[in-house]
């Protein structure tokens, strides 16, 4: 029996055509396609993307200016109608207080909507529990597959070091060391910082898993090479606006029951640090 791949499910029975989103990606792509700046070509095996996230500039940029098919790791909160309304309301509408229960109704109905095109759109479900198994596996079968991955690992936390791109989650740079176990070789790692506000992604140059170092050792290493990597990419463009992962929310209680506990305590600290810096700033 042949298995197909699926976003939700271990495999799939039937190829799925999904032609609605198909059709309305093939319209829509002629006036979305950004501007690509590319500084080395891409190696023809399997490679993975790592591109700063830019709100949701960033998985559309992606999206409209590939040249090969891929699989973009992205949460599974938006794969299931039980989990995508909170989704949608601690990254869509974080700030709406007087309007909270218009977006309440609005996060139930923009859900069978936004499941529909990430299920359509074959996306590999990013998990943060026991489960993150499964993110690792469906991204080994979609390299086995000869497709490219795109990640977005950027976190909440802002990087003192780097302001185009947010502090690096590395747990997802753990990838390129499974990759080395169960398929014999990591894939390279390939920059991609995506400007909104000129609208353009600048691709940058493919990086190799250092196989001399323990995974461990490499992982750190390939996160340092990529954000120096980012921030060299966006610093080759003109100024610009940086559009960070997330918007930030100005009262914590009205989403607090759709945050995660770790969510919840990066926010606090977050504006705990702004108030400071305000304080600081009205004292001089």
């Amino acid at each position: 029996m042949k298995k197909y791949y699926s976003p939700t499910k271990p495999y799939s029975k039937v190829r799925r055509p999904h032609l609605i989103f198909k059709t309305l990606f093939f319209l829509s792509k002629p006036f979305k396609r950004p501007k690509v700046i590319r500084e080395a070509p891409i190696p023809s095996e399997p490679v993975i993307f790592i591109a700063n996230h830019a709100n949701d500039y960033g998985p559309m940029a992606m999206l409209f200016s590939a040249e090969r098919s891929f699989r973009a790791w992205s949460s599974a909160n938006m794969l299931s109608l039980k989990t995508a309304p909170d989704q949608i309301m601690k990254t869509i509408f974080p700030n709406a207080e007087k309007l909270f229960p218009l977006c309440r109704v609005l996060s139930y109905l923009m859900a069978p909507v936004m499941c529909g095109i990430f299920k359509a759109s074959g996306v590999i479900p990013v998990y943060r529990d026991i489960r993150v198994k499964t993110t690792f596996a469906k991204t080994i079968e979609t390299l086995k597959e000869g497709l490219d991955v795109v990640i977005f690992p950027d976190s909440l936390i802002p990087d003192p070091d780097n302001e185009y791109m947010d502090t690096i989650q590395k747990g997802a740079f753990k990838t390129f060391g499974i990759c080395r176990k169960h398929i014999g070789k990591a894939p390279y790692a390939v920059p991609v910082y995506c400007c909104k506000a000129l609208d353009i992604v600048c691709v940058g140059t493919p990086i190799a898993f250092d196989t001399d170092l323990e995974d461990s050792e490499a992982e750190e290493k390939l996160i340092k090479q990529v954000g120096n990597e980012i921030k060299r990419l966006a610093l080759s463009l003109p100024t610009h606006k940086v559009t960070h992962y997330a918007v930030m929310p100005r009262n914590i209680e009205k989403i607090k029951k759709y945050l995660t506990y770790n969510e919840e305590k990066i926010y606090n600290e977050l504006l705990k640090n702004q108030e400071t810096e305000n304080n600081d700033i009205l004292k001089n």
